[in-house]
């Protein structure tokens, strides 16, 4: 719902079912044809460069446009992480790796083996396509970024032939502020492999190629079942 006003903004909810809450100069809708990013890259496009700011409604699962639209619209820039999540980030990555290299892995859990079950792979096929990109990038050291709980983040630590990390006593107040700070840890490995489907993923993969990475050394993301290569 919302409410145009006498100066012709428009006043509508920010979030929830709460009435109130943002003015904008405009309200435009648009209908997709699927969560492709094509269509949102279309529909920013034809509002023209006046506009500093676009809140999308509505819309909980989005994939990224790639990196050059994002460029081109002038919104990968945008990201910005806050110095205190700058800071503990780094200080983790200081004080759990010691200047040397090490391979980083968003494993999303929770939800996803629901509602992707059919992509969202096991304890047994992480570790093994995980020790398979450790034996071929020669690197000895993982940093994990998931929702899972302790017992799998326990076993991953098992099975997996190097050094595993997890960000978990960071000092910051709030889950959002951890998943950014693993994101920022991610984003600065010297190899990723993230999750199919993840936006949390494609972030890091968005944040990798503004940091120069090499699309080699991001876009890989597990499959459902690991299979060795003989």
């Amino acid at each position: 719902a919302h409410e145009a006003l006498s100066d012709g903004d428009v006043e509508l909810a920010y979030s929830g079912h709460c009435d109130g809450g943002l003015r904008a100069g405009r309200l435009a809708c648009a209908a997709l044809d699927g969560p492709w990013p094509e269509g949102v890259v279309d529909a920013l496009a034809s509002f023209g460069r006046t506009n500093r700011s676009v809140l999308l409604k509505s819309y909980d699962y989005m994939l990224a446009p790639d990196t050059k639209e994002m460029d081109d619209l002038g919104l990968r820039e945008a990201m910005l992480f806050s110095e205190d999540i700058r800071r503990e980030a780094d200080a983790f990555i200081k004080q759990a790796f010691d200047g040397r290299p090490y391979l980083a892995a968003h494993c999303r859990r929770t939800d996803f083996l629901r509602v992707r079950g059919s992509t969202t792979p096991g304890p047994g096929a992480i570790a093994g396509k995980l020790n398979a990109l450790l034996a071929e990038t020669e690197l000895t050291q993982v940093f994990i970024a998931t929702d899972a709980p302790a017992d799998l983040r326990a076993e991953l630590a098992k099975r997996v032939r190097g050094e595993v990390r997890f960000l978990a006593d960071a000092a910051l107040d709030s889950p959002g502020k951890q998943a950014a700070a693993e994101m920022w840890i991610a984003a600065r490995a010297d190899f990723f492999i993230g999750t199919v489907e993840s936006r949390f993923t494609s972030a890091i993969q968005l944040e990798r190629g503004f940091l120069g990475k090499a699309v080699g050394t991001s876009d890989q993301e597990f499959c459902k079942e690991y299979k060795k290569e003989k």
